[in-house]
């Protein structure tokens, strides 16, 4: 705790003196505390990316029914279920691994070095090689190497965003010794922390913490762990494949006991067993869903965004909350005049102003300033660097004032005197200019104290509003150094960290599609109010709480409902972000949470979909995300939202194919038991029937486009599954007139004289028509096909003449005669069976005109 002792206390206490380490010194405690540097993630291997595959619950089922396939020697059906699972698990190893070479690109291999004394001279070092009681010179620019304690300080300023949120640069103070062992990291004026950035001054200061000992690294320990949730997708093919094994079980005791009553031979009993299990198992499921989220995975790569999960794209469609960072996701994290506010009058950004007040933020400014293709560069403090692009923005001939003037006297800010001055010689004459904090300045000019009070009094105003104040007023004088008062008050600029662009709209877009957004940040809760009011997040500060607030709420046991209703959480910590997302998840949200800094790493981890930012964000962020936003733009979550409510609703199409035509075959296979007829369907047929034909034409569906509204909906209940009232009907429908019609054209066919063979053969083509004709069907849950545009998916038209044309190839090659039992069949048999797989279009759109009917 350094923040807590002074600078002697603090060498002491790290057993060094000001002069520095010794090399031998040096390499001593290196030994003991090792590199300077975080340890990295163990990285995924191809293999492991591979054997992931399989780690699902449908796949351990289609698994064991491959294993048992084998055992038995049925060689055909283990051999159909294996190619299968292995085609899924290549689709889905090439998409993560190129999504994961993708997001390490991002990683920059740029090396950073620093000024250290060793053996009492100044050396460069690479930071990697810094250790504890080294030490550090810092200037402008330089990034932060180890957590510091300062020891000397000249008007020094750091940005401190990527930790604590903050987008305000803060000054430090090596004299300052806090009281508050629990004090905020932003508020500890004496410390220099890892990760962060020098933006302006000079300092020398003791390394007191390094790698995993420095406050990044104890996030970092966080992160190890902390439980990753499970993507929504996963929960619910969890609960479907539970349920698939239930149903499995419980037809397969039927046929068992039915068998039994009916003294049908063991064998028998046995195949219609074997035909059930395969007929309610979705073969062709894994594929068709890694298909779908691939295809999201490419488009959504278009705009911009790197899926390093594949099943987070669907999560991502299905959350129901947002938690979003302020500082650099919603907001630049540049700070911006956004108005000038004079006694007289409040003027927009490039609104023209009088030439005092464009002089004063040009001149009484410490940054520096580069001009390269027409375009500005700025170093410095993020509040000058504000007031010269204002300046500059209205008025780019001001880029040459500073070259034509004379700096006479200058007085840096100082946090005790809230206020910096310079004078200047200018156009012969004497001219002195001073900026700070309104009621400093206002203090020093002249005007009367009723004018000045309300004056202070509209600056309280826009203060409210989260806007930082800085005040401007100029005098022209022959007094020789800073001017003490008297000075001419021209007004104060409101600046602020603007909005991105976009984000309005998106976070809008997003409350429409029944999602709601809160905001998380480090931020002060003035601050952040102002954003969030701006977005309409929140309308009432009742709806603001900060993390002393969150502490005292942890303090009476962390009540959920108390922060249900919460909007803007300010001024929290990594551990209270992660309690934040835990919390709505525990009110039954699917909670996405963005951020860039190192302080949203835990929380990015922790949710159900973690989404990073790609250029501003933090290796230690982009690690712990599920998805990457190349171009930081909040307004490409909602991309993502819509491509993942694609997504899921591609997969219930395919679920619906795939089940509907599953329960036609039990229907088909239960009738056959009780009616005493041979077996419809052998199991190789079925697996023909659900790998192959439907195989080709549920990849298909998994290509479908967004369905109108598709962002119009509210947002899914975390809870339901996908079989809910709409699916249970339309497969219950489809799957009785397919199951029925099948086993009365077997049943008619038996009683005509077919041979067992035969008939199979003329019912296994029903079932592949049937299958080409319900894939239109399952395009849409609610529309009319005869009403969608089916131009839009020709691959469907593709796949459906592919999958007919395979077959009917099947029937007339002598290898799959003997390995699916079928002969071919003439053009009027296959015509009358068309016309019967056609019907199912009339009593599926009866089924959705029935449902309107009774809904409405």
């Amino acid at each position: 705790m350094f923040y807590t002792q002074s600078v002697d206390e603090s060498l002491q206490s790290l057993g060094c003196t000001p002069d520095g380490l010794s090399t031998h010194e040096a390499k001593q405690r290196m030994a003991h505390y090792g590199k300077n540097s975080l340890p990295e993630a163990a990285k995924r291997t191809l293999p492991a990316i591979f054997i992931e595959q399989f780690k699902s619950p449908i796949i351990y089922v289609l698994l064991i029914a491959a294993i048992i396939s084998f055992v038995i020697k049925e060689f055909t059906d283990a051999g159909f279920i294996s190619a299968v699972l292995l085609l899924n698990a290549l689709i889905g190893t090439y998409q993560e691994f190129t999504a994961g070479q993708r997001a390490d690109a991002l990683k920059k291999v740029l090396k950073t070095y620093v000024s250290v004394l060793r053996d009492g001279k100044k050396v460069e070092l690479l930071s990697q090689d810094v250790t504890v009681g080294d030490i550090v010179f810092f200037e402008s620019g330089i990034k932060v190497p180890a957590d510091i304690r300062l020891i000397d300080v000249s008007d020094l300023w750091v940005n401190e965003s990527l930790l604590t949120g903050e987008s305000i640069d803060v000054s430090k103070d090596e004299s300052y010794i806090s009281s508050d062992i629990d004090e905020p990291i932003g508020d500890r004026k004496n410390m220099l922390y890892a990760g962060s950035t020098v933006t302006k001054g000079r300092a020398t200061g003791v390394v007191s913490a390094i790698a995993k000992q420095t406050e990044v690294g104890k996030i970092a320990s966080l992160l190890a762990s902390s439980d990753q949730a499970k993507p929504p997708l996963i929960l619910r093919m969890e609960r479907f494949s539970v349920n698939i094994a239930k149903i499995i079980s419980v037809v397969i005791l039927l046929i068992i006991m039915v068998g039994i009553y009916q003294e049908s031979p063991l064998k028998e009993i046995f195949f219609f067993t074997v035909a059930i299990a395969v007929s309610t198992i979705p073969e062709g499921l894994p594929v068709a869903i890694t298909v779908a989220l691939s295809v999201a995975s490419g488009v959504m790569s278009k705009r911009n965004v790197i899926v390093r999960k594949l099943s987070a794209i669907e999560g991502l469609g299905s959350c129901t909350l947002i938690a979003s960072d302020k500082t650099g996701t919603m907001t630049q994290n540049r700070l911006s005049v956004e108005h000038f506010i004079t006694p007289e009058k409040t003027y927009s950004q490039r609104e023209y102003i009088s030439d005092e007040i464009l002089y004063s933020s040009i001149l009484c400014n410490e940054s520096s300033c580069e001009m390269e293709d027409d375009k500005f560069d700025f170093i410095g403090d993020q509040v000058d660097i504000a007031l010269a692009r204002y300046a500059l923005n209205i008025d780019k001939s001001l880029y040459e004032l500073k070259s034509k003037a004379t700096l006479i006297d200058a007085m840096p800010y100082e946090p005790e005197n809230k206020f910096s001055a310079m004078t200047y010689k200018l156009d012969g004459q004497k001219m002195h200019f001073i900026k700070g904090s309104p009621e400093v300045i206002l203090s020093k000019s002249a005007l009367d104290a009723d004018t000045k009070a309300s004056l202070n009094h509209q600056v309280d105003s826009w203060a409210s509003q989260g806007f930082r104040n800085i005040a401007l007023a100029y005098k022209i004088s022959d007094e020789s150094g800073i001017s003490e008062n008297d000075y001419t008050y021209l007004g104060f600029a409101a600046i602020i960290d603007p909005l991105r662009e976009g984000v309005a709209q998106a976070v809008t877009t997003a409350q429409d599609a029944g999602i709601e957004v809160i905001m998380v940040t480090g931020d002060h809760p003035n601050t952040a109010f102002s954003i969030a009011k701006e977005l309409n997040i929140a309308i009432d500060k009742d709806e603001v709480i900060d993390g002393l607030g969150i502490s005292h709420w942890q303090e009476r046991g962390a009540p959920k409902e108390e922060i249900a209703n919460k909007r803007v959480f300010a001024r929290v910590s990594p551990e209270q972000k992660q309690l934040i997302v835990k919390t709505f998840q525990e009110l039954g949200h699917f909670v996405a949470v963005t951020g860039d800094g190192v302080n949203d790493a835990p929380a990015l981890k922790f949710a159900n979909i973690g989404i990073s930012m790609g250029e501003s964000g933090t290796d230690v962020a982009r690690e712990s995300s599920d998805l990457i936003l190349m171009d930081d733009s909040f307004g490409s979550i909602v991309n993502g939202i819509e491509e993942g409510r694609v997504a899921y609703d591609n997969i219930r199409k395919v679920i619906h194919l795939l089940i509907s035509t599953g329960f036609a075959e039990i229907v088909l296979i239960l009738l056959s038991m009780m009616f005493f007829t041979p077996i419809p369907l052998l199991p190789v047929q079925l697996l023909w029937l659900n790998l192959v034909t439907n195989g080709i034409q549920d990849v298909a569906l998994g290509l479908e486009k967004a369905e109108p509204g598709v962002l119009k909906k509210k947002a899914r209940d975390p809870k339901e599954p996908i079989f809910n009232k709409i699916m249970i009907s339309r497969v219950v429908v489809g799957g009785l007139y397919m199951g029925i019609s099948a086993f009365a054209v077997f049943y008619t066919l038996l009683g005509l004289g077919y041979e067992e063979d035969a008939a199979r053969n003329i019912t296994l083509l029903l079932m592949v028509l049937f299958e080409n004709v319900h894939v239109f069907n399952s395009r849409t849950e609610k529309h009319s096909i005869f009403k969608i545009d089916h131009s839009k998916n020709k691959f469907l038209w593709i796949s459906v003449i592919v999958a007919q044309l395979l077959h009917v190839a099947s029937m007339y090659s002598p290898f799959m005669q003997s390995v699916l039992n079928v002969q071919p069949v003439d053009l009027k048999v296959w015509a009358i069976l068309l016309s019967v797989a056609i019907v199912l279009m009339v009593v599926m759109e009866m089924e959705k005109f029935i449902r309107a009917k009774v809904s409405s």
